[in-house]
């Protein structure tokens, strides 16, 4: 059995889309994560779906600054942990995107930025 890691996806907007049987514009967290579980979505669907929103919106709205580098690899690595534990990691934001306000700095961008 696999263990899951303090790892979150990566940061983004929340809107709706018509290719998942589940609706991703009001979900709730406990509403994604039980998606998760019944593997109607992923962690990497989502984020490629924010990504996506980030690149149709950003022209416009210029909102977001910075996207992590590395966020499809993190997606990808939530997946794998929430598959190993049978849905077990699958709670609290574990492979949710975030979208942070402000100025603010995390581990993941120190790592990319030294």
């Amino acid at each position: 059995m696999g263990s899951c890691s303090n790892q979150i996806a990566l940061p983004l907007l929340l809107v709706i889309s018509p290719s998942f049987a589940f609706e991703i514009k009001e979900a709730t967290v406990n509403q994604i994560q039980e998606a998760f579980k019944r593997k109607e979505l992923t962690s990497r669907d989502l984020v490629e779906f924010y990504l996506r929103e980030i690149n149709a919106l950003n022209l416009l709205l210029r909102a977001v600054l910075e996207v992590i580098p590395d966020a499809l690899d993190q997606a990808d690595r939530a997946d794998k942990e929430i598959e190993a534990t049978h849905g077990e990691c699958a709670k609290g934001l574990h492979g949710i995107p975030v979208l942070l306000k402000g100025k603010i700095v995390t581990r993941d961008l120190l790592k990319h930025h030294g």
